[in-house]
């Protein structure tokens, strides 16, 4: 079963260019190909405030700028490839105020239900499922194998790394982390900047900005929200 939203870049779309050039923005610029095999050749390079993100990598496209000063141009379309919530919203919304355009990129191994909703900007990687009447807000990160399960939600600029896994009905608010394997149970509630560490499982829900750790997951300090 192939994703519905498996589909090419956008006609307006001229140049592709990834947010973010370390280890997940060279995975985007993998998946990006393989979503868009017609598009390949516009993929342009990529965005990244550290001019030597690439040394080291035969990574074949080049840093174009940093996003806070890169000249955007008509027909341009973003992928965001940052990996912490935070980071990842202040970066976009600061491209956003200047006028940026974001493309939602599934991956066409992921399954994504046709009754799904799926937030522009959004970037759902192979082998991910988001299940049906399963939601995701604006720029969430769905890694591979990561799922959400029936009637699911999460918020805008939420991460799941790997594995990471919201049971049905379960709810994450904005900018929340979700770690390798982390688990969140049926109809529980995530509160917005929580972090759910590696291999823990939520199982009752918890209040905004907190740690969930262990299995079962127990909350610990809060989160330190970066500036």
């Amino acid at each position: 079963m192939t994703s519905p939203f498996s589909l090419a870049a956008p006609t307006w779309c001229r140049r592709v260019i990834i947010v973010g050039a370390g280890g997940f923005g060279r995975e985007v610029l993998q998946w990006a190909s393989d979503a868009w095999p017609e598009q390949a050749a516009r993929i342009a390079g990529f965005l990244s405030a550290d001019p030597t993100a690439l040394d080291g990598h035969t990574t074949r496209l080049p840093i174009l700028g940093d996003p806070d000063t890169f000249s955007l141009l008509p027909g341009d379309g973003l992928v965001l490839a940052i990996g912490i919530p935070q980071v990842r919203r202040q970066v976009a919304e600061r491209l956003a105020q200047r006028g940026a355009n974001f493309l939602t990129l599934v991956h066409p191994t992921a399954i994504v239900a046709a009754t799904a909703t799926v937030g522009t900007g959004s970037v759902i990687c192979p082998q991910a499922v988001v299940s049906d009447a399963a939601g995701l807000g604006r720029c969430v990160l769905v890694n591979y194998h990561a799922s959400l399960g029936h009637d699911a939600k999460a918020g805008e600029y939420t991460v799941f790394s790997p594995y990471a896994t919201l049971g049905g009905g379960a709810i994450v608010e904005e900018d929340v982390f979700l770690g390798l394997h982390a688990t969140v149970g049926p109809r529980v509630r995530i509160g917005a900047g929580t972090k759910v560490s590696a291999n823990s499982a939520a199982l009752v829900s918890v209040p905004r900005q907190t740690l969930v750790y262990g299995v079962p997951g127990r909350s610990g300090q809060q989160v330190m929200v970066m500036p």
